[in-house]
């Protein structure tokens, strides 16, 4: 799916006694980067995960695997620790925070209650003034009509990103495209969920996520800025958890990064690491020099 909107995708398939033992997709990012054999993680900003997907009793290190890539370089960030056991490893980690939902939603708020009842309090209390202004809560975690939806979502993320000064991770309208090819995948293993919450016939808040067996990656949340009092993305994460029984969530992903709001709701953590593997040889040099200039620069620009 991805290969259609991003062409320069590859994937290695690693082989022992005939036998696939592994995966790495990684891309080019242009045709000056093919020639050097210089990779990338898929989906560059998008990609919030990067690494082997293999048996358990692979291992490799990564000038190894470089090699067997054909690769004379791969920059890579949001490596997850769980590849250190395939002998893959980054620097400068980051923490990523998740909810552990496998207990159930119940025993979830009852340990949250008890870990900080001031916050679960203050969040009920904003649910019910929402309901008392709005009307009752109500979640379709994907909606019937996802397309358009998704089209909602990606233009009130776009004004989001405008209002606050960040930069438009949905500006490139190839990026566009790959969100609308998700929305339609039913693959367990990869699909899309276009979810929206509203209050009465007041839109609340909306999320594009990715849905993996009884995992949710939170990945494109959007806020009505109107309802900011009532703190739309926290009810937005309250409600999810209130109904992951039925559901079938067990895990809400956060992804990379540390913020309060995560933190709120975070009950376990792990850690993403990044870095750029490279071979002795003149293109990994070449490639080295350059991203040095680049860092350098920006540094000077910021």
């Amino acid at each position: 799916m991805a290969a259609q909107d991003f062409p320069g995708i590859r994937i290695c398939a690693i082989k022992r006694e005939g036998r696939t033992i592994a995966f790495l997709p990684y891309q080019f990012a242009s045709r000056t980067h093919r020639l050097l054999g210089f990779g990338q993680r898929v989906g560059g900003e998008l990609n919030d995960s990067f690494g082997l997907v293999a048996a358990p009793d692979c291992e490799l290190s990564p000038l190894r695997l470089l090699r067997l890539a054909g690769l004379n370089a791969l920059l890579f960030t949001h490596l997850d620790q769980g590849q250190a056991r395939f002998g893959l490893a980054g620097s400068q980690p980051q923490p990523g925070l998740r909810i552990d939902l496998s207990l159930g939603s119940a025993a979830y708020w009852e340990a949250l209650k008890r870990r900080d009842k001031r916050f679960v309090a203050d969040t009920e209390r904003r649910e019910r003034k929402l309901i008392e202004a709005h009307g009752p809560l109500r979640l379709s975690f994907h909606h019937d009509n996802s397309d358009a939806e998704l089209t909602r979502l990606i233009a009130r993320k776009r004004e989001q990103y405008a209002r606050t000064g960040v930069a438009d991770s949905l500006a490139d309208a190839k990026t566009r495209q790959f969100l609308r090819r998700l929305v339609k995948s039913d693959d367990p293993l990869c699909r899309g969920v276009m979810s929206t919450l509203h209050a009465g016939s007041t839109w609340v808040a909306s999320h594009f996520g990715l849905m993996h067996h009884g995992t949710l990656h939170f990945w494109f949340p959007v806020y009505n800025p109107d309802l900011q009092p009532f703190s739309p993305g926290r009810i937005l994460v309250a409600s999810l958890i209130g109904q992951a029984d039925a559901l079938g969530i067990r895990c809400i992903d956060r992804g990379v990064g540390d913020s309060q709001a995560k933190r709120d709701f975070a009950n376990a953590e792990h850690t993403f690491t990044r870095g750029l593997w490279h071979r002795h040889t003149v293109s990994a040099g070449l490639i080295r020099a350059g991203l040095s200039l680049r860092w350098r620069l920006d540094g000077m620009g910021a």
